[in-house]
């Protein structure tokens, strides 16, 4: 009798342990294929698929397969494929699909076509893009409502212009939906390091943006030499329909340097 009492314990402790033992080998991610549905639940999916299932996402969505397998291979630590949708007045509703450089590659802006209240009718599918310049650092994504209150503008930054030895510069650029497609309508420098035999110095430029109510855009620029500050300057940009593009004002100083 003590002996099957002993038996019956065993047992029991044996099958207590098993879900702790089977927890041990669950796996994060996903199994098969990402399917196509709402941007927020595709880029949530993005995050724990592994490569293999990025880009064969992002091929469905109509990048191109070379892109979107060299840009799924090469995400840094800390990077995301973002996907989002954005404000536009008239057609269809429009997202963006941002590819992050990587190790060897560039960045992407995919601009997508069609819709979280019906994902399953009006699959999204890229119908523009834009290869931008991002070979040297990490260029980084907003959007603001720019030219009108109701749609919306993409602003990067810190994308690379120039880079060699003793000198980088890297520019501020907006995207904007016109027609349909993605359009350049600003490009500036928001970075400058030269450090030279011509001006034996480090010299350094950055600039920072400000968007105000009235949805003009106000840049800053400092300028220093050697880690001191010898200028601040600040001017505005504002859209043009005429023009088609943003145009600023002239660099008017903010803070005089010490003589």
């Amino acid at each position: 009798m003590l002996k099957a009492l002993l038996i019956a314990c065993c047992v029991s402790l044996t099958l207590c342990q098993l879900p702790k033992a089977s927890a041990q080998y669950v796996r994060v991610g996903v199994d098969g294929p990402i399917p196509l549905g709402k941007l927020d639940a595709m880029e949530n999916t993005l995050d724990v698929a592994d490569v293999h299932q990025k880009a064969e996402l992002l091929a469905r969505l109509g990048v191109d397969p070379l892109v979107a397998k060299a840009a799924s291979e090469a995400l840094l630590p800390g990077q995301k494929i973002q996907l989002f949708p954005i404000r536009t007045t008239g057609g269809a509703p429009s997202g963006i699909a941002f590819l992050p450089n990587g190790t060897g590659i560039s960045c992407s802006l995919y601009l997508l076509q069609g819709s979280d209240e019906h994902p399953d009718t009006k699959h999204w599918h890229a119908v523009d893009h834009q290869d931008i310049n991002c070979w040297d650092g990490p260029a980084s994504l907003e959007t603001m409502p720019l030219r009108r209150p109701d749609e919306d503008d993409l602003v990067l930054h810190h994308v690379n212009e120039n880079h060699g030895s003793g000198e980088a510069s890297d520019q501020t650029q907006i995207f904007s939906i016109l027609g349909g497609k993605l359009v350049q309508t600003l490009a500036t420098q928001d970075y400058r390091f030269e450090n030279s035999m011509a001006i034996r110095d480090g010299l350094e430029q950055r600039s920072t943006f400000l968007r105000f109510p009235d949805s003009s855009l106000e840049e800053t620029r400092t300028t220093t030499l050697n880690d001191k500050l010898k200028k601040v300057e600040r001017r505005s940009w504002r859209w043009s329909e005429q023009k088609r593009t943003f145009v600023s004002t002239p660099f008017l100083p903010v803070v005089a340097p010490r003589q």
